[in-house]
C-alpha cells in the first residue's frame, strides 16, 4: 500500500508545485464604427506565444450570409504586441468584423478575445463636387460641393499640393443646406488634392487639375532643353486587367509627381531612370494614386491596371515637373509584357466601290 500511496502523493505535490499549463492568450481590438476609404486599424497582443509564431487576422462582413474580404498575416515580436491595416475603400454599409484565424494546432485559450465586430459606414454617393475638376491658373482653386441631406455644419477643408504639401487647412467653412463654396489660393498649376470632412468626421477626398501658372517667386533652374520647371502634362488610356494602360515620361531631372485619376481602384507599377521598378497601392477608388521621387534626365515607364480583376476604364496619368507624357503601348516591353496589337479599322470591301463605279457608268451612258 505504501508503495502505491507514496508515489501519488509526491505526484500530487509536483502538481501543486508547477501549477496547470497556460494557454496562449490573444486579444484584439477595433474601433466601433470606421467611414469607408479611411483605413482599419487592428491592434492586438498576445501572451505565452513564442516570437516568430503567425497566425492571420481575417475581415469577414457579416450580416445574412458571411463572407470573407481580406486576410493580414501576423507574425509574433518579443513584445507580442501587433497592428493589421485593412483597406476599406468600396465596402458598403453594414456589420463587419475581424477574427483571429490560427496556423494548424489553435493554441490560444478560451479566455481569449479573437473577434471584433464593428461598423462601416459608406457615404460617398453623398457628396457632389460642382466646381470644374480642371481649372485654369488663376491664382486660385475653385472648390465647391455639396452634401446630400445637410444642413448648416459647415465643412472642414484641407488642400494638399504637390510633394503632400499642404497649401490650405484644415479650415472650416460654412454650409448653406449642405452646400459650399471657397476659392483656395494657389501658387502655381499642378495636381491638388482636396479632403472635405463633415462634422460626424466623415471624410470625402478629390482631386483637381490647375493647368498653367508656373509661378516661379525666385529664380528655377530651367531644363536645358528651355522646358519651364513644374510643368504638368497628362495622358489617358484604357486599362483593364487583360489589357493594361502604359506611359512613357520624359524627365529633364529632378523631383518629380506622377500621379493616376480617381474614381476606379487603380494599381501603378514604374520603372525610373536607374531601372528599378516599384509599385504603387496605397489608395482605393477614391483617391488617386501618386508619388513623388528623384529622377535623372531620361524616360521614366509607367504601367497601370485596376485592382479588381472585372475594373476597367480609363486612366489619366498625371506628371509635374517633366517634359511630356504619352500613352505608349511599346512600354509593354520594359515590364517584360507582350507588346499589344494596336487596333486597326478594317479597309473597306471594294466590291461596294465597284458597283457603285458600275451602276453610275449605266446611268451616264442612258443620259447619253
Amino acid at each position: 500500500m505504501k508503495r502505491v500511496v507514496l508515489p501519488l502523493i509526491c505526484l500530487l505535490c509536483l502538481l501543486f508545485l508547477t501549477g496547470p499549463a497556460s494557454a496562449a492568450f490573444v486579444k484584439i481590438a477595433t474601433p466601433e464604427s470606421v467611414n469607408a476609404g479611411q483605413t482599419l486599424e487592428v491592434t492586438g497582443t498576445t501572451t505565452g506565444v513564442n516570437p516568430g509564431y503567425t497566425f492571420n487576422v481575417v475581415l469577414y462582413k457579416i450580416g445574412g450570409s458571411k463572407s470573407e474580404i481580406d486576410r493580414q498575416q501576423v507574425i509574433v515580436q518579443d513584445d507580442g504586441n501587433f497592428t493589421v491595416d485593412f483597406k476599406t475603400d468600396g465596402l458598403k454599409s453594414g456589420t463587419y468584423s475581424t477574427e483571429v484565424a490560427t496556423k494548424g494546432e489553435d493554441i490560444f485559450g478560451g479566455s481569449s478575445k479573437r473577434v471584433t465586430i464593428f461598423n462601416v459606414v459608406n457615404r460617398a454617393d453623398d457628396f457632389t463636387v460642382t466646381s470644374p475638376s480642371t481649372q485654369e491658373f488663376d491664382g486660385t482653386l475653385n472648390v465647391a460641393g455639396k452634401i446630400k441631406d445637410y444642413a448648416d455644419g459647415g465643412v472642414r477643408l484641407t488642400v494638399t499640393g504637390s510633394g503632400k504639401k499642404t497649401v490650405y487647412g484644415p479650415t472650416w467653412i460654412t454650409t448653406t443646406q449642405g452646400v459650399f463654396s471657397e476659392e483656395v489660393p494657389i501658387a502655381s498649376g499642378g495636381r491638388y488634392v482636396v479632403e472635405v470632412m463633415d462634422n460626424s468626421s466623415y471624410l470625402w477626398q478629390t482631386d483637381f487639375m490647375v493647368t498653367g501658372g508656373i509661378v516661379t517667386g525666385t529664380p528655377t533652374p530651367v531644363p536645358s532643353d528651355g522646358q519651364p520647371a513644374g510643368a504638368v502634362y497628362s495622358a489617358a488610356a484604357p486599362a483593364s486587367r487583360d489589357a493594361p494602360a502604359y506611359f512613357a515620361v520624359e524627365t529633364s531631372g529632378g523631383e518629380i509627381t506622377i500621379a493616376t485619376s480617381s474614381g476606379t481602384d487603380w494599381v501603378m507599377e514604374y520603372i525610373d531612370t536607374d531601372g528599378t521598378k516599384t509599385v504603387v497601392n496605397e489608395q482605393g477608388a477614391s483617391a488617386p494614386e501618386s508619388v513623388t521621387f528623384d529622377a535623372d534626365a531620361g524616360t521614366v515607364y509607367v504601367k497601370v491596371t485596376p485592382q479588381l480583376y472585372t475594373g476597367e476604364g480609363t486612366v489619366t496619368v498625371t506628371a509635374e515637373n517633366v517634359r511630356s507624357v504619352a500613352a505608349d503601348l511599346s512600354v509593354a516591353e520594359k515590364f517584360g509584357d507582350a507588346v499589344p496589337e494596336p487596333t486597326t479599322q478594317s479597309p473597306l470591301p471594294l466590291w461596294p466601290v465597284c458597283a457603285a463605279l458600275v451602276l453610275g457608268a449605266v446611268l451616264f451612258t442612258r443620259r447619253a
